[in-house]
Parts: structure tokens; sequence; C-alpha cells
């Protein structure tokens, strides 16, 4: 797969806007999966690192599906949405080659938060 054929865009290196990222995964096409370790996200992949950790609950998983953690994160805090507006939370794509019960799997980083731009 080419970066012309990166499903959505969303070739490798692309740095995206979480809101943007979670419109595209609303539609369905594209499971978006996010990543909390990135030595993790470039080493392996999504589907190895499901059978690795299918023990474990999702939250504790070191990686989780973008709208899972949306609604996570809003359920935790409900001015989250307005977070985001103020400090747009940007995401790393580290892959959109795999594919994963028939869908397109686009995994990406989230940054720590030492490394958000708060500017």
């Amino acid at each position: 797969m080419t970066t012309d054929d990166a499903p959505a865009g969303l070739h490798v290196g692309k740095k995206v806007d979480i809101r943007v990222l979670e419109a595209i995964a609303r539609k369905g096409e594209v499971s978006i999966i996010l990543y909390f370790e990135e030595d993790l996200a470039k080493t392996s992949t999504y589907a190895a690192d499901l059978k690795e950790h299918e023990a474990f609950p999702d939250h504790e998983r070191p990686f989780i599906e973008l709208v899972s953690f949306l609604s996570f994160q809003r359920e935790m805090s409900p001015c989250f949405d307005d977070a985001l507006k103020s400090v747009p939370l940007v995401i790393t794509i580290t892959s959109s080659s795999e594919v994963h019960e028939g869908r397109s799997v686009i995994k990406g980083v989230l940054p720590f938060l030492d490394e958000m731009d708060f500017s």
C-alpha cells in the first residue's frame, strides 16, 4: 500500500486532530486504534496485540479503539470536548496498512501530556 492508498489519507507520520479521527472512525469504514506506547505501535500488529492482551479488559491494554477511548474520557470528564477545543489532541499515525476482520486498521500514538503543545 502506498501513501496515496492509505485509508482516509491517513499515512504513516501524519499528525491528525483526534476529533478528525473520530469523524472518520464513526463512518465505520476503518478501525482507528490508539496506542500508548510508540514502540509497540511501530513493531507489532494489531492482531498480535489483541491476542497477547486478550485476557485484559480494554482499558488495561496498551492500546484502545478510538471511539472507546473518547467515550471513556467524556464519561470521566464532562468538559473533555471543551478542553479539546482549547488544546487539540494530536495523534501521530504509525500504521495504515493492516486489515483486521475485513476492515482497514489505522494505528496512531497518543502524545504524553508533556509532549502536548499548550501554546
